[in-house]
């Protein structure tokens, strides 16, 4: 079955993802002769997007193939083939089911973070404590961050971040979890590798020349993740025309830039970056939706634990006090395929989660695995 990244001009826009009533975004046929032969195919135009994508619905018959080779896009005949391979690319991916959700458990060592900074007077001690809570709360993933990303936050500079988790890689490994790195620097990321570090957490999308050319040459799982710009000035950057499509096309553009330098496909996986270079409006968005990113055929990680966004609907609550609202949006977030979850907390927050996945994904329920 041919993945959307396996197709020619994988890298060009526009993806396939759904979109409203049960039609689909793809790219636009550009002529009548290929509106045309996209109708014989039986894939019916409706109207264009303001991206320059367009809108399509898709007969159930419809003659969709994934089996073509590098041609003009610009030919006619050839663009319809294209579009339906892609619309075919997609359709396939949303058709198979997600793995089961995994806790990726936030472990912040900055004293900055936004809802759970500061270690204290003996920081060892507490992170290791910290660290076995999370594991008790059916964490499957400790994710270690010595740099705030919360938005306007600086750049901190490599040998601070190490500072902080070389001492608690040690520490944590004798856990038995495996241990993501949420960093934007290659040179954190090697150094935290060899001394045990399993993942990384790259919220910059491979933006380090370095990063993409590493994880291929360790062979690591990669949690990526679509920002605009740095923590510094993303906000600046939350102008979308068709926000899921632009966030598909752009993940897609890192997918490629990952795998171009040799990384495999088993080892992506995709974070929309809720928070990241989007307004609180946006984000609600994204988790509404989330499951339409599901036809670029990777995993995805959400991340809305604790996020500003929960600010319109919760006013009255600190950071620390929206772990109500962010199992609200886990468990939304789980039951549109997400495989992974980063959260603060664990135990009746990934309880909700495992719930409703088991209700979207029937398979993901031990007892239904267990009979079939």
């Amino acid at each position: 079955m041919v993945k959307p990244w396996e197709l020619p001009w994988a890298n060009a826009p526009h993806q396939a993802v759904p979109s409203t009533g049960g039609t689909w975004r793809a790219p636009a046929p550009l002529s009548m002769a290929c509106k045309g032969a996209l109708a014989g195919m039986g894939i019916q135009y409706l109207e264009p997007f303001a991206d320059g994508s367009a809108r399509f619905h898709v007969q159930y018959d419809a003659a969709l193939q994934t089996d073509i080779d590098y041609g003009d896009l610009e030919n006619p005949a050839y663009r319809a083939m294209w579009i339906a391979g892609r619309l075919a690319a997609g359709k396939n991916a949303m058709a198979s089911v997600p793995a089961a959700p995994q806790f990726m458990a936030i472990l912040n060592l900055t004293e900055d973070s936004f809802s759970d900074g500061a270690l204290g007077a003996d920081p060892v001690r507490n992170v290791r404590e910290r660290a076995q809570c999370l594991a008790d709360e059916q964490a499957a993933i400790l994710d270690l961050g010595a740099e705030s990303t919360r938005p306007g936050a600086a750049p901190i500079a490599d040998h601070q971040q190490l500072a902080r988790l070389l001492p608690t890689i040690e520490n944590l490994l004798p856990l038995g979890l495996p241990l993501s790195i949420d960093t934007r620097s290659a040179v954190v990321a090697k150094a935290c590798l060899d001394a045990g570090a399993a993942k990384i957490n790259d919220v910059s999308g491979l933006a380090d020349p370095a990063m993409a050319p590493l994880i291929a040459a360790r062979g690591c799982q990669i949690f990526t993740m679509h920002m605009r710009g740095t923590p510094a000035d993303m906000q600046e950057h939350c102008h979308y025309r068709y926000l899921m499509g632009e966030l598909a096309d752009e993940m897609m553009q890192i997918c490629c830039t990952a795998m171009d330098a040799g990384i495999e496909p088993d080892q992506l996986v995709l974070d929309p970056g809720i928070g990241f270079a989007k307004t609180a409006a946006q984000c609600r968005e994204i988790i509404a939706n989330l499951g339409t990113l599901r036809a670029l055929g990777l995993p995805l990680l959400a991340g809305p634990s604790r996020k500003s966004f929960m600010t319109d609907t919760l006013p009255q609550y600190r950071p620390d006090q929206r772990d109500g609202g962010s199992t609200g949006a886990a468990a939304l977030c789980a039951a549109q395929g997400a495989s992974f979850l980063r959260l603060h907390r664990g135990g009746h927050v990934w309880d909700a989660v495992r719930v409703a996945a088991s209700c979207a994904f029937p398979s993901h329920n031990p007892q239904v695995a267990l009979q079939s």
